[in-house]
């Protein structure tokens, strides 16, 4: 990202605490901002916002990234006449229902049109990346491994090698993580091994993480050798540049996320809102997910390592996750309260320090 671009950018991270924030100057003129909430690493996304403000230098973007759980809350808890203009998430189930509550308005464009009906629910909350969920593994503890392809031969191999995978496996915490419950969820929606795994899981004494970064150092270093459940998108962007790890995408099955986006009902810079989200889903926007960003990019006709289209060529059963009302339903907090209670029995002996 170049210097120029990089100083209209307002970075906040909210994982427990502020880290940093920057005020935005009140010379520059409203109508010429754009303000992104977003549960998305800001060098996973930069290339995007780079070329978006490439192209429209006379926006001044201002994007402020959070953990999936603590942007859900914060846009509940902000006024509506202070809501940001677009808001990203890879936790769709929480995405559907702030659209459901009414947080959104409809995105027009013919690039909308034209999106796959699993991602895209009323025009107003919309997929544009396609992330598979996946294994990953430290290289070296596998040498003389043989390294789980499916969801089943994982569960076997925990069960009969024990000791090899004790306090050595990890996932996402189900109870604070976003895409954590909902992977975890939509595990039990797809999977009728999916209880039978979390025992396994259980035994291993998995180890459970509110961030995929921390999980990729772990499994890297060799701290853990394996991770389950994984965002396909931060781990195959790991993988190109720290040859330690390798990526599995299931062969059994694989679930699909895409990152999904919405306008702001209360937005104030609607027209910029709207050029932004169709530049997601644009050709040009499609080209540079896949080719310069650690994203996966949705359309399949773009031909690159990280593109939807090259990862399909395998021989993999893929379950996108549908943008849709169904998602709500472990939403409900005596659905939620029940899965959580079951998911923490069978990995009770989680380390709750991690």
């Amino acid at each position: 990202m170049s210097q120029r671009i990089a100083l209209f950018f307002i970075f906040l991270v909210m994982a427990s605490k502020v880290i940093a924030e920057t005020t935005v100057l009140p010379t520059i003129w409203e109508a010429d901002r754009l303000t992104i909430y977003s549960a998305t690493d800001l060098n996973a996304i930069a290339p995007l916002l780079d070329t978006f403000s490439a192209q429209n230098p006379d926006i001044k973007l201002e994007y402020r990234e959070f953990n999936t759980q603590e942007l859900d809350r914060a846009i509940r808890a902000k006024p509506l006449a202070d809501q940001p203009d677009v808001v990203i998430s890879s936790a769709v189930d929480l995405q559907v229902r702030l659209v459901n509550d009414g947080y959104a308005q409809p995105v027009f464009g013919e690039a909308v049109e034209a999106l796959p009906s699993w991602a895209n629910w009323r025009n107003e909350v919309i997929g544009f990346t396609y992330e598979p969920i996946v294994f990953v593994y430290n290289k070296q503890a596998f040498e003389e491994k043989t390294v789980p392809l499916t969801h089943e031969s994982l569960a076997s191999a925990m069960r009969i090698d024990d000791d090899f995978f004790i306090h050595k496996v990890g996932s996402y915490d189900a109870r604070r993580s976003g895409i954590g419950y909902l992977v975890a969820t939509q595990d039990e929606v797809t999977s009728s091994i999916s209880g039978r795994l979390q025992e396994s899981l259980g035994r291993a004494r998995t180890q459970v993480y509110g961030q995929t970064s921390m999980l990729l150092d772990d499994i890297a270093s060799g701290t853990l050798i394996f991770g389950y459940n994984l965002l396909g998108s931060y781990s195959f962007a790991r993988e190109k540049r720290d040859s330690r790890i390798g990526v599995v995408i299931p062969q059994d099955y694989a679930l699909v996320v895409s990152r999904a986006v919405f306008i702001s009902k209360q937005a104030k810079h609607v027209s910029n809102a709207q050029r932004f989200v169709n530049f997601l889903i644009s050709k040009e926007g499609q080209e540079v997910i896949a080719k310069k960003s650690e994203l996966m990019a949705l359309t399949p006709d773009i031909d690159a390592l990280l593109s939807r289209q090259n990862i399909q060529d395998q021989t993999i059963n893929f379950h996108p996750i549908p943008l849709g009302p169904a998602l709500m339903v472990y939403l409900d907090d005596s659905k939620r309260r029940r899965f959580i209670k079951a998911w923490e029995s069978a990995l009770l002996s989680i380390n709750e320090d991690q």
